[in-house]
């Protein structure tokens, strides 16, 4: 099952690049990215159902914060990098996309980019997503950040199922919030968290803090 992407019922102002929670933690497909169709439905009564509408609602309340509400839900283009199955990951384990899949979902975002012109700004989830964005050339040129990020062999050779371990854990915190051009499209790209990482706490609180100030500052110009 392939996820759909969440289209803006106004022109887009944003690019949301999601890393699905249930593509990494389980082998549920969602139909629309990140559950974000359930952001715009009443509170339902099935528990199943009240958790996605809480997940979706975290994820706009994040995007909402870190644009300073300069963007209104009814602008954001929501999609995952990869919106395909792919193989679970051993439990515990982060699910590794493999290249052709991101690949496949990088076309996707340039085609999204070219029907939609009107979106000024891309915001690129979590470290994996945000790896391969760098390695397939969409933005950047940070050679440190692409080795850091890239998947163990202990992940790709795994005897159970193949899984995403960076080589560095720590380096999102180097990209986060700095803000990039797209190589090949007259957009901003800009890392940020993944939602479930929403609000800042504990270590995040330290590490990611100034990040999200840049980004609030980008969007208040």
């Amino acid at each position: 099952m392939r996820s759909k992407d969440l289209k803006p019922a106004e022109p887009a102002k944003i690019l949301v690049i999601g890393e699905d929670s249930n593509l990494q933690w389980s082998d549920t497909a969602t139909e629309v990215a990140m559950f974000a169709d359930y952001y715009f439905r009443s509170f339902p009564e099935d528990h199943g159902e009240r958790s996605r509408n809480v997940e979706a609602r975290n994820l706009f309340n994040h995007l909402t914060f870190a644009t300073l509400n300069s963007v209104k839900p009814s602008e954001m283009y929501i999609t995952n990098l990869c919106n395909d199955y792919v193989t679970p990951a051993p439990k515990g384990k982060r699910v590794l996309i493999p290249e052709e899949k991101a690949i496949k979902g990088l076309s996707h975002i340039e085609w999204v980019l070219e029907q939609n012109p009107s979106i000024e700004c891309v915001l690129s989830m979590s470290l994996q997503t945000n790896y391969w964005l760098q390695k397939l050339g969409f933005y950047g040129d940070d050679e440190a950040f692409v080795h850091d990020a890239q998947p163990r062999h202990k992940g790709l050779e795994s005897v159970e199922e193949p899984f995403y371990q960076p080589v560095d854990g720590k380096v999102f915190s180097s990209i986060c919030g700095n803000i990039y051009d797209a190589k090949n499209h007259p957009v901003k790209v800009i890392p940020i968290l993944p939602a479930k990482s929403y609000p800042l706490k504990g270590k995040d609180e330290e590490l990611y803090t100034e990040a999200y100030q840049k980004i609030r500052s980008h969007f208040r110009k």
